[in-house]
């Protein structure tokens, strides 16, 4: 683990990693923004934290049923942060440490609409959606393949 990294707190700094599973969040090269949606009653999208040591073997047994592990996409922390633009004011995403378990690089990409959280099964507004495909297009810039 690199030395400041904290377990508890997420800098703006840091990077996270979504893992892609093929083919639902990624065919053919293109990330879906099926990738950062939440899935009726979750409560935040899983991230992995690339600068907690744990982190690939974090990623040893997970599994997706019908799909295959593809790769990773790398989003910066600060960026995310930032989704609160003025083409999207009420919708806001925060990154928090989730250590779950034996996954110490566990962390979550949480949604929040007028500063209240929401959980999956929300109605999509329009502003939702371009939030979304904002994350996607970060995204989409680094994915990594194993």
């Amino acid at each position: 683990m690199n030395h400041s990294t904290s377990l508890t707190v997420i800098e703006d700094k840091e990077d996270v990693a979504r893992l892609l599973f093929s083919p639902i969040f990624i065919c053919d090269g293109i990330l879906s923004q099926k990738a950062f949606t939440l899935e009726t009653g979750e409560t935040y999208i899983s991230v992995l934290r690339p600068a907690i040591s744990s982190f690939t073997k974090d990623i040893d047994g997970i599994i997706h049923e019908g799909s295959t592990l593809y790769g990773y996409a790398l989003l910066n922390v600060g960026e995310i942060r930032k989704v609160n633009s003025a083409s999207t004011p009420t919708i806001k995403f925060d990154v928090l440490p989730r250590n779950a378990g034996k996954r110490k690089s566990h962390a979550g990409i949480y949604t929040s609409i007028e500063d209240k959280r929401i959980k999956g099964g929300t109605p999509a507004s329009p502003a939702l959606m371009l939030a979304r495909m904002y994350l996607v297009r970060i995204a989409q810039k680094r994915v990594h393949t194993f």
